[in-house]
């Protein structure tokens, strides 16, 4: 197989996805993301991927070696683990906000260059002030009182 699909693609499309979608098939792609960016690794050669210059640097968007794919199988078997676990919940902008900062999580680990990483660095601390923010609830300690 010579293209390489990354797998941080399946998280962002299925994220974008959710938007639209509701009920079982929501389940469905929620699921489905990790499972095909695990698939997706498992196919992956090594090399250099998605290769593209930008203001004369050369960014690398995919660098396959067996550590970032070794971290790689990790983050996506996390992500299915969570993932099910957040099953029950019924607003999707948690899941939105959970499925780009894991699909920026594998954009990170499989960047072949600073820039590129810095980019996939952005996206996750971006969507994990949102996990934050959409969690919400109530004040877990009085105001004024330090949490130690």
């Amino acid at each position: 197989m010579t293209g390489w699909i990354h797998p941080a693609a399946f998280f962002f499309i299925a994220a974008a996805l959710l938007l639209f979608v509701k009920g079982k098939a929501k389940q469905g792609i929620i699921l489905a993301a990790p499972a095909l960016g695990f698939l997706s690794l498992l196919i992956a050669p090594e090399g250099d991927h998605g290769t593209t210059t930008f203001m004369g640097q050369q960014l690398i968007f995919g660098r396959v070696d067996r550590l970032s794919l070794i971290f790689g199988y990790i983050f996506t078997l996390m992500t299915f683990i969570g993932m099910t676990y957040a099953l029950h919940l019924k607003d999707e902008k948690e899941h939105i906000a959970a499925l780009l900062y894991a699909g920026s999580a594998l954009g990170v680990t499989f960047a072949g260059d600073l820039f590129t990483l810095f980019l996939f660095w952005e996206i996750m601390a971006f969507s994990s002030v949102f996990l934050i923010w959409f969690k919400g609830g109530k004040r877990r300690a009085p105001p004024g009182s330090a949490i130690f």
